[in-house]
């Protein structure tokens, strides 16, 4: 080769080097002014409207932005710098996101920055742990804000409305990891952390702008837009006396501990378990989950159970309720020990949460296999907790209608179905409608039965709280669905009323937990009252004296209860803290064990 020729090679080289240096150097916007682009894509509903600068998009609460081919955006040794304008509508009550790079379920956390649950700007980056700056301005709803995100050498910075509201000193480097930016919440399975609100020109650029150049980004919006009239709560909560946080909160004494089933996935193959289930029947205590090899809520998925001989102190191996075959996944349900019979029901659907609905079947006692009796409530409806005889005759089993539209406003609903008087194989769904501007709703829900007056406390997803609605028929007609001034985890919850005349709610509740799975607590009334008024820790995530799995970060959640001989049974799942699971993705989602607290009725007091 001659020296010319090499030399024409290396010119050509660092030709190339430099122009693909020169494109990754170049800024790339998202105008976000439509509800389909090819830079972005919209998971939820949003509505196109009158922004920052032309047209933006308004996000209910329950809809997520993914910005396209931006995984790797950020993730090189330089600086970074992204904004976006954004208008939230609300500002209280849980997280929400404006902008992230995280995926919480794959270990995949980067950045993110929200309006926090105390009202406040505040910018998450992670550095083997989160490290936050907390601006001092606050936001204004129904205002248009600047907001930035600057990585400058060993600095991560929040910008809001052209000015350096604080920085942090990063120790490392921020992980890079696959997770794409999303706005909006965090696309993690489902959306979450989601903001309500209006999002508009997102900008991300390979370089730490300048202090100016951040400034001169900034121009005033006068534009507003109309704040929604709050929504009234529901009074649940005895408010002479606060919410207690974690710390305070008594522990129960007495408390008996087992587990149902260890999550064991080396030795058996199943990753999912969910939706413990108990049943007492003919001197036996029955447990039911949902068990997959797969990942969550695929057409893998059975209906599992286990029996315990001597009240759930010890557990017989597990056994298969219905596999669902080929095309059909059954997972968990709820017990029901009537005339002599066990039924369970059972939630099913195909492929993956395709046409939900709730299969019944019952105990044969000769060969201690359930009967399949078919399905027997469509709509999506999946039940949540143990039929409730009421005084009309008739049972009431509470759920969600999962995919369903209430009729007066409300996507998945919480509901409930009603059954032909002892008919157990017929029923009539009734879903219940949301007050406009709920936001994310997943409908999980349990029912409190005092005569004809029926209340349903459900759980919400954009806001720590319970939402609550109450009927006085029975249960054929409700109050809009609504928020209480009840704190509760966005969880599934479940109630009902003690043999002391006392309400009771298992989730987890606390003033200072938020949305956080732990710890599991109770909360009860005075005999007697309707209001909630003072709350037990069952058992928090660090449980070193065991048995079940103890972790700073477990997840108790998915409770069932029921009363037998002066004792509370709680059935919930562990997640361990996800320690020692093993998949990715889907597969490692609810990967838990099944575990049960016997509580002495007479400590809740």
């Amino acid at each position: 080769m001659t020296r010319s020729a090499t030399t024409s090679i290396w010119v050509s080289l660092l030709l190339t080097l430099a122009l693909a240096h020169a494109q990754s150097a170049v800024p790339i916007h998202w105008p976000l002014d439509d509800l389909q682009a090819s830079g972005w894509t919209l998971h939820g509903e949003a509505e196109r409207i009158a922004g920052a600068k032309g047209s933006a998009l308004r996000l209910d609460g329950r809809g997520v932005i993914e910005l396209k081919d931006s995984a790797k955006l950020g993730s090189g040794p330089g600086g970074f710098t992204f904004t976006v304008w954004c208008n939230p509508l609300l500002l209280h009550g849980g997280q929400r996101m404006i902008a992230a790079k995280n995926r919480y379920s794959k270990n995949e956390r980067e950045w993110g920055v929200m309006v926090d649950d105390d009202g406040r700007f505040r910018l998450y980056v992670q550095q083997s742990g989160w490290r936050t700056v907390t601006a001092k301005m606050l936001p204004k709803a129904g205002h248009w804000h600047h907001i930035g995100v600057v990585r400058r050498g060993n600095t991560a910075e929040l910008w809001v409305n052209g000015v350096l509201e604080g920085q942090t000193t990063l120790k490392e480097a921020i992980p890079a990891t696959a997770a794409p930016i999303t706005l909006g919440g965090v696309l993690d399975g489902a959306p979450r952390q989601t903001f309500t609100g209006a999002l508009d020109l997102a900008m991300f650029e390979p370089r730490a702008l300048s202090p100016a150049e951040m400034a001169a980004l900034y121009q005033p919006v006068a534009a507003t837009l109309p704040v929604p009239e709050p929504i009234v709560p529901v009074t649940l909560w005895d408010e002479k006396q606060p919410v207690p946080k974690t710390a305070d909160i008594p522990v129960l004494k007495g408390v008996r501990f087992s587990v149902i089933k260890p999550y064991e996935f080396k030795k058996d193959g199943y990753r999912f378990l969910h939706g413990v289930g108990l049943g007492f029947h003919k001197g036996r205590l029955y447990a039911s989950f949902g068990h997959n090899q797969g990942g969550e809520n695929t057409d893998t998925e059975e209906a599992r159970f286990c029996v315990s001989e001597d009240e759930g102190r010890t557990w017989s191996a597990v056994k298969t309720m219905d596999d669902g075959g080929p095309e059909v996944a059954v997972s968990h349900g709820v017990f029901l020990s009537h005339q002599g019979s066990l039924w369970a029901f059972m939630g099913s659907y195909t492929g993956t949460m395709v046409g939900i609905h709730t299969r019944a079947y019952r105990l044969n006692e000769t060969t201690g296999e359930f009967e399949k009796l078919g399905m027997v409530v469509e709509g999506g409806f999946w039940p949540m907790q143990e039929p409730i005889r009421m005084d009309d005759g008739n049972w009431i089993l509470s759920g969600i209608s999962a995919g369903g539209d209430a009729p007066a406003g409300g996507k998945h609903p919480a509901a409930v179905a009603i059954s032909h008087g002892d008919n157990l194989l017929k029923w009539d769904l009734v879903r219940i409608s949301q007050v406009p501007g709920l936001g994310k709703v997943w409908g999980e829900s349990a029912v409190i039965v005092e005569g004809k007056r029926i209340t349903n406390l459900s759980r919400y997803g954009a806001e720590a709280k319970a939402l609550t609605a109450t009927s006085e028929d029975y249960g054929r007609t409700w109050t809009l669905m609504r928020p209480s001034n009840l704190l509760m985890a966005t969880s599934k919850p479940y109630a009902g009323v003690l043999s002391t005349g006392q309400r009771y709610l298992v989730c987890s509740t606390s003033a200072d937990g938020g949305g956080r799975r732990a710890p599991l607590t109770i909360a009860v009334s005075r005999p007697g009252e309707t209001l909630f008024s003072k709350i037990f820790v069952i058992r928090h995530a660090l449980f070193p004296e065991g048995p079940g799995e103890s972790h700073e970060r477990a997840s108790l959640s998915y409770p069932y209860a029921i009363e037998h001989n002066g004792n509370l049974y709680v059935g919930y799942s562990n997640n361990g803290g996800n320690v020692g699971r093993i998949g990715e993705g889907r597969e490692l989602w609810n990967n838990n064990s099944a575990e049960l607290a016997v509580i002495p009725v007479n400590r809740l007091k």
